[in-house]
């Protein structure tokens, strides 16, 4: 602890002193988050979003105890544990997250490519091959990227998952949310929506979508998500989508 008579040296080597011990820390931490890694199965698992977020409320109380600024403790925890996460990741033995960016018009065909073989399965789950993601139009594909955000996942040049908004009157849109079928279940889903969502512009307070009744899988994620059901639709005799929101806190 220093006083008000310290020098600055005395400060400085008080730093030092704990910044060894925070670096021990950290070297701890690390061999637990690999244990952790090799305990997983996904990558969803590794990132874990409402873990994240426990872990940074839990991180927020303790700085408020100890009279630290829990926003600045969180900001620091928050960067740590991004940190930590591709090492985690390799520990599982699981490939690398993809390289996620603003998707362009030039981007079209491939993102109809990925919309189509992503949605084939849900369109044997409903019996239904004139699902509307699957005869959407390259020209219409084309002037949704033109019009509102909308972000692709790669690995490597290929397209792996894509997302697209639409924002209005405060309320984020999301629509088309697909990823390649050999690449699901490693949380680019859980990715592609987090950033979409990042993406909105000032003064949102509410992202919105939808999914069909009987898409279990998606269901699952977006409740996961912090998605809530608001009301169901009618789309046609064996298809009705289950409409769902969240609130945006960064709005």
């Amino acid at each position: 602890m220093t006083t008000d008579h310290d020098s600055l040296a005395d400060v400085r080597a008080g730093i030092d002193r704990l910044d060894g011990e925070i670096v021990e820390r950290l070297a701890q931490r690390q061999e637990l988050v690999r244990r952790a890694g090799r305990l997983k199965s996904d990558a969803a698992a590794v990132r874990a979003p409402l873990r994240v977020a426990a872990v940074l409320d839990r991180v927020r109380r303790l700085a408020a105890d100890a009279g630290a600024d829990p926003d600045l403790v969180a900001g620091v925890y928050r960067t740590m544990i991004a940190g930590f996460v591709e090492p985690e990741l390799a520990e599982a033995g699981l490939p690398d997250r993809p390289h996620i960016a603003p998707a362009t018009v030039a981007d079209a065909g491939e993102i109809l490519t990925l919309q189509r073989a992503a949605y084939a399965t849900e369109a044997r789950i409903y019996g239904d091959p004139e699902l509307p993601a699957m005869v959407q139009t390259l020209e219409e594909l084309t002037a949704e990227l033109a019009t509102g955000p909308a972000l692709t996942a790669r690995r490597g040049s290929r397209v792996v998952g894509a997302v697209r908004g639409r924002p209005a009157d405060g309320v984020l849109h999301v629509g088309r949310l697909t990823v390649a079928p050999d690449q699901q279940g490693q949380g680019i889903g859980t990715a592609l929506l987090a950033e979409i969502e990042a993406a909105a512009p000032p003064g949102t307070t509410e992202a919105t979508l939808f999914t069909g009744h009987l898409s279990a899988a998606n269901l699952r994620l977006y409740d996961r998500l912090g998605y809530r059901e608001t009301h169901r639709e009618a789309l046609t005799r064996s298809v009705v989508l289950v409409h769902l929101a969240k609130p945006l806190t960064g709005g």
